[in-house]
């Protein structure tokens, strides 16, 4: 099909208000970034002189960087664009929503995360801040104290999502940190149906769990990463096909914060 002279000049000023959305949206999102949380941005009025654009495309733009949780809006007097500092729950949501987009399977995500997972281990064996330590310790200590006897699926997740927790705080590393809770946050759709009911398998990962904490502890890298491997294959060699081929869909609950 063929466009007309008119059409096509729909289409170009179509793509040209696309763009120059998304040049807004990316200068607002400088802006946001490069001040702190809080820091009044300026007026509409101020900010369309600033960037020299229709109003139409500032509010499209600003939709975009609120739906990414960077600026906030507050109406009425003393009102204007404020700056927010992007949450992980908001972030590690959008990255969730794509990856279940794209269709990305239990394997996938398990593939990834084994890798994520035995690098944030490695590092966080080598962690000397003393609140983190202390609170792996006290954590070794609740398992140890568990660990004989059998356990509810509810336990059991939350337990692992703690030992993922720390690891994340423990490698201090924001790229890992980010990647883990993405990759946890669409995989744990799937936990129930790979744990549930099945105890020898809960109670090898509980104990594979609590040596590698332990290892971390005593900045034993080496044996951290191996028992962390060993685990991750355990994890995908222990699932039948179907599972590991099963595209992640369900919205799981969040890995926890700080």
């Amino acid at each position: 099909m063929q466009l007309t002279g008119c059409s096509q000049s729909l289409v170009f000023r179509a793509m040209t208000d696309n763009n120059l959305t998304r040049l807004t949206a990316h200068k607002l999102r400088e802006l946001a970034l490069s001040v702190p949380e809080g820091q009044f941005l300026g007026t509409e009025k101020d900010l369309l002189a600033r960037f020299g654009i229709s109003r139409p495309t500032f509010r499209q733009a600003v939709q975009l960087v609120e739906a990414e949780r960077i600026v906030a809006t507050v109406r009425g007097l003393n009102g204007g664009l404020f700056s927010r500092n992007p949450d992980m729950e908001g972030v590690v949501s959008s990255a969730a929503s794509y990856l279940r987009s794209r269709e990305t399977t239990l394997g996938d995500v398990l593939l990834a995360a084994n890798s994520a997972i035995a690098d944030a281990v490695g590092i966080a064996a080598e962690c000397t801040d003393a609140g983190l330590r202390e609170e792996l310790a006290h954590l070794i200590g609740e398992l140890t104290a568990r660990q004989a006897g059998p356990q509810p699926f509810a336990a059991f997740r939350d337990d692992e999502l703690r030992a993922i927790d720390l690891f994340c705080r423990m490698c201090g590393n924001p790229a890992l940190d980010l990647m883990i809770r993405v990759l946890f946050r669409v995989g744990m759709a799937a936990f129930e149906e790979i744990f549930e009911g099945r105890e020898k398998l809960m109670q090898q990962r509980r104990t594979a769990r609590l040596h590698i904490l332990s290892a971390i502890h005593v900045h034993d890298r080496a044996r951290a990463l191996e028992i962390c491997r060993r685990n991750g294959d355990l994890s995908r060699t222990r699932l039948a096909p179907k599972l590991l081929e099963r595209r992640m869909q369900a919205m799981p609950p969040a890995v926890p914060e700080d």
